[in-house]
């Protein structure tokens, strides 16, 4: 039964596609160079605002990341550690010398999970990749996130240390804000640099 609707559902799809891609190679046909970039910077940023769909569905679940929200804590307790700096983690909690007692919880927010699914939005917004290409990237893209994001914390955490505690929500929230940004179109691109795609690469009909 779960074959049938399976197949029924992928089958739908595919006639979706071929459908569309009738529709846009009609639409298309006397169209400028200039106003076909145009058509294909708004069917990707439709394909991403679509996408945006399952991020609402995930805050809607209210899932657990403890166990993200621990080898988060691990990564940054090892990194302020290795810099000289006396901290202790207990479970998804640091306690930080600077030089009074300074108490960071690492919430569910700080594991870069809403990044990672921007990333995945943008990858999947691109048209005519192959499946394998797009896993690919997000395999990567994860690890760059993760990795990014805790390096986040602990420069956030250590510069507080220099500057101040006070100066921490600014790192944090503000100029960190732009970092994670900078680095999710930085992996973006670097993928359609690397698989040599893009929103404007030539969409055979009925592709995905």
């Amino acid at each position: 039964m779960r074959n049938l609707v399976f197949c029924m559902v992928m089958n739908a799809i595919k006639d979706l596609a071929r459908k569309w891609a009738l529709f846009e190679k009609k639409t298309t046909k006397k169209f400028t160079p200039f106003q076909v970039r145009l058509w294909n910077t708004l069917v990707f940023l439709s394909r991403f605002t679509v996408l945006a769909l399952p991020f609402h569905l995930i805050l809607w679940t209210n899932f657990d990341a403890f166990f993200l929200q621990v080898l988060v804590a691990k990564g940054v307790f090892y990194l302020l550690s290795f810099s000289g700096v006396f901290v202790i983690q207990a479970d998804n909690f640091l306690y930080v010398q600077a030089p009074f007692l300074w108490t960071i919880e690492i919430i569910k927010d700080c594991v870069g999970w809403k990044s990672f699914l921007a990333f995945s939005g943008l990858v999947f917004a691109v048209r005519a990749v192959r499946l394998k290409t797009r896993v690919l990237g997000l395999i990567a893209g994860a690890h760059v996130i993760f990795f990014g994001n805790i390096i986040r914390i602990y420069t956030s955490v250590y510069a507080s240390m220099i500057l101040g505690t006070e100066a921490f929500s600014f790192i944090h929230d503000v100029l960190w804000q732009w970092g994670l940004i900078t680095i999710v179109l930085l992996a973006w691109l670097c993928w359609m640099k690397h698989f040599r795609v893009g929103i404007y690469a030539a969409v055979p009909s009925g592709a995905c």
